[in-house]
């Protein structure tokens, strides 16, 4: 398992957090909470993480529900699968 955390997590277009954690089992989404302190074993990628179903992808700034919507990475360099 992999536990990540980031600057913002979108679970969806409407519904995001600031700070907050995803775990993940061979690439796919098994749990999200908020980051309330210091976890073991947890990457702070900062940033944005976006889930896509059961999948999650970071991307390397912070982006407000309006730049989502609009976000052109330019190549995929700026977007990871995670």
């Amino acid at each position: 398992m992999r536990r990540v955390a980031a600057s913002r997590v979108y679970l969806n277009e409407k519904e995001f957090h600031t700070n907050y954690v995803v775990e993940l089992f061979d690439h796919l989404l098994v749990n999200h909470y908020p980051l309330e302190g210091e976890i073991a074993m947890t990457e702070w990628l900062g940033g944005t993480i976006v889930i896509r179903g059961r999948e999650a992808y970071h991307i390397r700034k912070v982006l407000s529900p309006a730049e989502l919507s609009t976000y052109d990475s330019g190549c995929n360099s700026n977007i990871e699968r995670l």
